[in-house]
Protein backbone atom coordinates (compact mmCIF):
# COMPACT_ATOMS: atom_id res chain seq x y z
CA UNK A 1 0.00 0.00 0.00
CA UNK A 2 1.74 3.30 -1.08
CA UNK A 3 2.47 5.73 1.70
CA UNK A 4 0.90 9.47 1.90
CA UNK A 5 3.50 12.07 0.90
CA UNK A 6 4.77 14.04 4.04
CA UNK A 7 2.92 17.14 2.43
CA UNK A 8 -0.16 15.25 2.41
CA UNK A 9 0.33 13.78 5.73
CA UNK A 10 0.66 17.85 6.66
CA UNK A 11 -2.60 18.73 4.80
CA UNK A 12 -4.79 16.00 7.01
CA UNK A 13 -2.94 17.16 10.02
CA UNK A 14 -4.08 20.77 9.47
CA UNK A 15 -7.52 19.99 9.06
CA UNK A 16 -7.77 17.91 12.10
CA UNK A 17 -6.16 21.66 13.97
CA UNK A 18 -8.91 23.35 12.71
CA UNK A 19 -11.53 24.83 15.35
CA UNK A 20 -15.25 25.73 14.87
CA UNK A 21 -15.49 28.98 16.46
CA UNK A 22 -18.20 31.60 17.55
CA UNK A 23 -17.98 34.76 19.58
CA UNK A 24 -21.07 35.54 21.03
CA UNK A 25 -22.79 36.29 24.90
CA UNK A 26 -22.96 33.33 27.50
CA UNK A 27 -26.33 33.95 29.35
CA UNK A 28 -26.68 34.03 33.21
CA UNK A 29 -27.50 31.01 35.25
CA UNK A 30 -31.07 32.99 35.59
CA UNK A 31 -31.66 33.70 32.24
CA UNK A 32 -30.68 30.14 31.20
CA UNK A 33 -33.38 29.02 33.12
CA UNK A 34 -35.97 31.06 32.21
CA UNK A 35 -34.85 30.83 28.34
CA UNK A 36 -35.39 26.56 28.99
CA UNK A 37 -38.66 27.17 31.14
CA UNK A 38 -39.72 28.96 27.58
CA UNK A 39 -38.44 26.14 25.30
CA UNK A 40 -40.40 23.63 27.45
CA UNK A 41 -43.87 25.71 26.93
CA UNK A 42 -43.05 25.29 23.50
CA UNK A 43 -41.92 21.54 23.78
CA UNK A 44 -46.05 21.09 25.57
CA UNK A 45 -47.14 22.56 21.93
CA UNK A 46 -46.33 19.59 20.41
CA UNK A 47 -43.72 21.19 18.01
CA UNK A 48 -42.20 19.51 15.94
CA UNK A 49 -38.19 20.67 16.71
CA UNK A 50 -35.29 20.20 18.14
CA UNK A 51 -34.52 21.70 20.89
CA UNK A 52 -30.83 22.58 22.12
CA UNK A 53 -29.63 21.78 25.50
CA UNK A 54 -29.40 24.43 28.47
CA UNK A 55 -26.19 24.67 28.03
CA UNK A 56 -25.82 25.35 24.54
CA UNK A 57 -28.00 28.58 25.01
CA UNK A 58 -26.25 31.44 24.08
CA UNK A 59 -27.02 34.96 22.14
CA UNK A 60 -24.16 34.84 18.28
CA UNK A 61 -22.40 38.10 18.01
CA UNK A 62 -20.15 36.81 15.23
CA UNK A 63 -20.02 33.21 13.74
CA UNK A 64 -16.55 32.39 12.35
CA UNK A 65 -16.87 28.67 11.28
CA UNK A 66 -13.67 26.85 10.70
CA UNK A 67 -11.04 28.18 11.70
CA UNK A 68 -7.24 27.41 10.67
CA UNK A 69 -4.65 26.80 14.07
CA UNK A 70 -2.76 30.17 13.16
CA UNK A 71 -5.56 32.37 13.33
CA UNK A 72 -6.96 31.29 16.48
CA UNK A 73 -4.68 33.89 18.45
CA UNK A 74 -5.58 36.75 16.24
CA UNK A 75 -9.39 35.98 16.68
CA UNK A 76 -8.75 35.82 20.43
CA UNK A 77 -6.85 39.35 20.44
CA UNK A 78 -9.66 41.02 18.24
CA UNK A 79 -12.38 39.72 20.65
CA UNK A 80 -10.23 41.39 23.56
CA UNK A 81 -9.64 44.50 22.34
CA UNK A 82 -13.36 44.77 21.32
CA UNK A 83 -13.91 43.97 25.32
CA UNK A 84 -11.78 46.60 26.47
CA UNK A 85 -13.64 49.09 24.34
CA UNK A 86 -17.18 48.35 25.22
CA UNK A 87 -18.99 49.15 28.23
CA UNK A 88 -21.28 46.29 30.33
CA UNK A 89 -24.74 46.50 29.06
CA UNK A 90 -28.19 44.99 29.80
CA UNK A 91 -30.60 43.54 26.83
CA UNK A 92 -34.14 42.29 27.54
CA UNK A 93 -35.26 38.95 25.64
CA UNK A 94 -39.33 39.96 25.80
CA UNK A 95 -40.36 38.34 22.59
CA UNK A 96 -41.03 35.20 20.71
CA UNK A 97 -39.76 34.71 17.17
CA UNK A 98 -38.51 32.76 14.24
CA UNK A 99 -36.19 32.63 11.39
CA UNK A 100 -36.56 32.81 8.21
CA UNK A 101 -40.36 34.39 9.44
CA UNK A 102 -42.97 33.04 11.73
CA UNK A 103 -45.46 32.33 9.45
CA UNK A 104 -42.92 29.69 8.14
CA UNK A 105 -40.75 29.05 11.30
CA UNK A 106 -37.17 26.93 10.94
CA UNK A 107 -35.40 28.35 13.98
CA UNK A 108 -37.27 29.32 16.72
CA UNK A 109 -35.71 32.55 19.11
CA UNK A 110 -36.26 34.14 21.79
CA UNK A 111 -35.02 37.65 21.93
CA UNK A 112 -35.38 41.53 22.37
CA UNK A 113 -37.71 43.17 20.60
CA UNK A 114 -35.77 46.84 21.72
CA UNK A 115 -32.15 45.37 20.84
CA UNK A 116 -30.31 48.71 21.76
CA UNK A 117 -27.53 50.45 20.65
CA UNK A 118 -24.84 49.37 22.95
CA UNK A 119 -25.91 45.32 21.53
CA UNK A 120 -25.33 46.91 17.71
CA UNK A 121 -22.31 48.88 18.73
CA UNK A 122 -20.90 45.72 20.05
CA UNK A 123 -21.78 43.28 17.33
CA UNK A 124 -20.70 45.90 14.34
CA UNK A 125 -17.25 46.32 16.44
CA UNK A 126 -16.35 43.19 17.01
CA UNK A 127 -17.27 41.88 13.20
CA UNK A 128 -15.45 45.14 11.90
CA UNK A 129 -12.56 43.70 13.74
CA UNK A 130 -13.00 40.13 12.30
CA UNK A 131 -13.48 41.65 8.97
CA UNK A 132 -9.45 42.85 8.66
CA UNK A 133 -8.31 39.31 9.69
CA UNK A 134 -10.29 38.38 6.59
CA UNK A 135 -13.74 36.68 7.63
CA UNK A 136 -17.35 38.21 6.19
CA UNK A 137 -20.70 38.43 7.81
CA UNK A 138 -23.65 38.90 5.31
CA UNK A 139 -26.34 39.85 8.17
CA UNK A 140 -26.02 41.97 10.75
CA UNK A 141 -26.05 40.34 14.39
CA UNK A 142 -29.51 40.27 15.92
CA UNK A 143 -29.90 39.47 19.94
CA UNK A 144 -31.78 36.66 20.38
CA UNK A 145 -31.21 32.98 21.60
CA UNK A 146 -31.83 29.74 19.72
CA UNK A 147 -34.45 27.40 21.31
CA UNK A 148 -35.58 25.04 19.34
CA UNK A 149 -35.45 24.24 15.13
CA UNK A 150 -38.23 22.88 13.59
CA UNK A 151 -37.79 19.44 11.66
CA UNK A 152 -39.82 20.34 8.48
CA UNK A 153 -43.73 20.22 7.86
CA UNK A 154 -46.62 22.66 7.96
CA UNK A 155 -45.26 24.18 11.32
CA UNK A 156 -46.37 27.16 13.12
CA UNK A 157 -45.04 29.43 15.99
CA UNK A 158 -47.00 28.71 18.91
CA UNK A 159 -48.61 31.98 21.27
CA UNK A 160 -46.82 32.30 24.01
CA UNK A 161 -46.78 34.82 26.69
CA UNK A 162 -43.29 35.88 27.31
CA UNK A 163 -41.91 37.59 30.58
CA UNK A 164 -39.45 40.02 30.09
CA UNK A 165 -36.29 38.65 31.67
CA UNK A 166 -33.07 40.88 31.71
CA UNK A 167 -29.60 40.01 30.72
CA UNK A 168 -26.66 41.31 32.47
CA UNK A 169 -23.89 41.71 29.72
CA UNK A 170 -20.78 41.74 31.56
CA UNK A 171 -18.78 39.80 28.80
CA UNK A 172 -17.94 38.64 25.69
CA UNK A 173 -17.10 35.01 25.11
CA UNK A 174 -15.17 32.82 22.49
CA UNK A 175 -16.78 29.82 21.80
CA UNK A 176 -15.79 26.45 20.11
CA UNK A 177 -18.57 23.81 18.68
CA UNK A 178 -17.55 20.42 18.72
CA UNK A 179 -18.86 17.24 17.05
CA UNK A 180 -21.09 15.40 20.16
CA UNK A 181 -22.70 11.83 18.59
CA UNK A 182 -25.05 13.47 16.58
CA UNK A 183 -25.38 17.13 17.75
CA UNK A 184 -22.53 19.59 18.88
CA UNK A 185 -21.40 20.77 22.37
CA UNK A 186 -19.92 24.31 23.20
CA UNK A 187 -16.74 24.66 24.87
CA UNK A 188 -15.69 28.07 26.19
CA UNK A 189 -11.97 28.64 24.84
CA UNK A 190 -11.78 32.31 26.32
CA UNK A 191 -13.76 35.15 28.14
CA UNK A 192 -12.70 38.94 28.27
CA UNK A 193 -15.14 41.67 30.64
CA UNK A 194 -16.22 44.83 29.40
CA UNK A 195 -15.80 48.13 30.91
CA UNK A 196 -17.79 48.43 34.02
CA UNK A 197 -20.83 50.66 33.70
Amino acid sequence: MRRPSRRAAELVGARVKKLKLFSGIDLTPSVRVKCTEVAERLRASELDARFEAPEKLHMTLAFLGWVEPEEVEPVRDALARTAENANAFDVTLDKLGAFPHERSPRVIWIGASEQGAAFRDLSRTLRAAYEKLGFHFEKEAIAHVTLARVKGGDAHLPSLEIAPMKLLVREITLFESIPSERTTRYEVRARYPLKPR
